[in-house]
């Protein structure tokens, strides 16, 4: 790594998932002079980051912004967002989950061309390698489609399965799930299948240790003169120059230990702060709607009352069952059993096996809405959309309604965790679902509403760049949200009196929360909802790549509408969200935003 200039070609707001991407990608290019500014501090050594199970560790830490949002239904909900080089990746939970086929054609359906899954699989298969389980894991974890996968590529992110013959709740979910005919249909990385899957993990399969964009982009560059890091770097605003009536970026302002200081970029600057700071720096640098501007004292550059909206997210609910008696679960680990924990600690040190040397959650399934299947839920579902979703027109509305009103399509992504999931907590820090006071062991079924339409907000809170923006999540707004994803989490009722998950279960146990019991009542899971719903981790859509006039802040090539060489990189370009976790997603953003920026400059590849 080079040292510390006052000039850089290409200036990159943030050292997170996408940033390091492009860092590492840029800088292939002996030409190019590469600055990243990042707000957290290089953690590559810490072992809470790379012991893959210890994740939960990270929450509510310096490592973590720790957003929560404004009131909500008399809640308060707590975002994590990684404040650490490798941003969101190195606090994560690990799990690798493709988005599907007709998620990202929407992308290209709402204006954006180049954006489509035709375009963008070879950037998901670009960013990472998938490590292949032996013959006995993949029988064992219905993994057969692991033998010709075309994605087992050799991408810098290392993704790996667990080895869970052990777990009898990971081998329980997939029976169960196929009992009720919902046997995975394919590969779930192909983009197009539904059903009961065991996900990869971005675990490295040898070391057993988190991969994550600091170690599989950054360790690997760290050492070219063209690229330089500055770490506990706060940027204040980016600088501009509209004197030839063109909006020219040409720096940008930050803080170090309490000490401005200004660099400045020769080509671009790059927001890849993520989909809470992207939109907040946009506005202290006077691009924003003009009165919220003018209100905080801070002159209007360019006026685009999209910038912060657009907020969207997973939101997601669950419950904790009791498990029979001898079950194996994680409980014991995370209400910090000393002996247990003893145990746990010797076997990865020395075997690098054991809990903590997997993440932990594993299994998934990928479903549509149980309930729409009959003929008589057929009818169901055209009088709900009918009733909630009138609108023709609109293309959001018009891509959910397919969603909905197909067998083969899902709208709804569940996982099982073997352990306590703290739903009833005050969720205020997204360390509270972590914790466990319960002295039962437990499994927790969970559910993300896949493709929201709620819409929320992000946006300054005043003209300081120390003070937290303003989270207004709209959860649920948007009354489909709210009547989908009940007869989601009503599906768990099916799912833990199905064997062989219910011969897992003690008879009478513990349901936590003590208010889980919701039995067939579809205004009793709305309520539920309502008293447990949390974020899914995956804030999108604040700066969204859609034709200005659709409200969008960023063109398809990724430049601020109304600048010449402004760019954003991160989950905030996400017009509509993708299906699963969004970590994949990002890598693969970023990816082609790389391509983008080097086939703009004209730089070979």
């Amino acid at each position: 790594m080079a040292s510390v200039s006052k000039q850089y070609d290409f200036i990159i707001v943030g050292g997170g998932t996408a940033g390091l991407v492009l860092a590492a990608r840029l800088t292939e290019s002996p030409d190019l002079n590469v600055l990243v500014l990042e707000a957290g501090e290089n953690h590559i050594s810490n072992p809470n980051i790379n012991i893959p199970a210890l994740w939960p560790a990270l929450l509510g830490t310096d490592l973590d912004w720790n957003f929560s949002t404004k009131e909500l239904q008399n809640r308060n909900i707590g975002i994590p967002h990684g404040r650490v080089l490798g941003g969101s990746s190195a606090l994560n939970a690990q799990a690798f989950v493709g988005p599907s086929r007709v998620g990202l054609d929407s992308w290209k359906e709402f204006g954006n061309p180049g954006w489509d899954w035709a375009n963008m699989e070879e950037y998901y298969r670009k960013c990472y390698n998938v490590q292949i389980p032996s013959e006995d894991i993949r029988k064992h974890l219905g993994l057969g489609y692991l033998e010709t996968n075309p994605a087992a590529q050799h991408g810098p992110l290392q993704t790996s399965y667990p080895d869970s013959k052990d777990e009898p709740i990971v081998k329980a979910w997939m029976d169960t799930l196929n009992a009720l005919n919902y046997k995975i249909t394919g590969d779930p990385l192909s983009g197009g299948s539904t059903g009961a899957f065991v996900h990869p993990s971005t675990v490295d399969g040898t070391t057993k240790e988190r991969s994550y964009s600091a170690t599989a982009y950054y360790l690997p560059a760290q050492k070219r003169r063209n690229l330089h890091v500055i770490t506990g770097a706060e940027v204040e605003k980016i600088l501009f120059d509209s004197s030839s009536g063109l909006v020219i970026a040409t720096g940008v302002k930050y803080s170090k230990s309490g000490i401005s200081d200004i660099v400045k970029a020769n080509k671009e600057v790059i927001l890849a702060a993520g989909a809470i700071h992207s939109p907040k720096i946009l506005e202290l640098s006077g691009i924003g709607g003009s009165s919220l501007l003018q209100s905080k004292g801070i002159d209007v550059v360019v006026h685009n009352e999209a910038v912060g909206e657009n907020f969207h997210d997973h939101p997601m609910s669950g419950m904790s069952f009791e498990v029979a008696e001898g079950v194996n679960t994680l409980d014991a680990l995370n209400r910090q059993d000393p002996e247990v924990l003893g145990a746990a600690m010797t076997a990865y040190q020395t075997m690098k096996s054991g809990p903590f040397s997997k993440a932990a959650i594993n299994s998934y399934a990928l479903l549509p809405v149980v309930d729409f299947q009959s003929e008589e839920g057929k009818t169901t579902c055209d009088d709900v959309l009918k009733e909630l979703l009138p609108d023709i027109s609109n293309s959001e509305h018009e891509f959910v309604r397919s969603v909905y009103s197909s067998a083969d399509k899902s709208s709804g992504c569940y996982f099982v965790y073997a352990a306590h999931g703290n739903f009833g907590a005050d969720n205020s820090t997204a360390k509270a679902v972590t914790v466990n006071d319960e002295t039962a062991n437990f499994l927790t079924i969970a559910c993300e509403l896949s493709y929201p339409l709620s819409r929320g907000s992000v946006h300054i809170s005043t003209s300081s760049a120390f003070d937290r923006p303003t989270i207004d999540p709209a959860y649920y707004s948007n009354p489909l949200d709210l009547e989908i994803q009940a007869r989601h989490v009503r599906f768990f009722e099916t799912i833990v009196k199905t064997d062989p998950l219910a011969s897992l279960l003690k008879t009478g146990g513990i349901r936590s929360p003590g208010f889980a019991n919701i039995g067939d009542d579809l205004d009793a899971a709305k309520e539920y909802i309502r008293r447990t719903s949390i974020s899914g981790w995956h804030p999108v859509g604040t700066c969204a790549m859609k034709p200005k006039e659709a409200g969008g802040v960023v063109n398809p090539r990724l430049l601020v509408y109304g600048t010449r060489n402004l760019r954003v990189v991160d989950a905030s370009i996400m017009p509509f969200i993708c299906r699963g976790n969004t970590q994949s997603t990002v890598y693969a953003i970023a990816e082609k935003a790389a391509d983008i920026i080097k086939e703009d400059f004209k730089i070979s590849n």
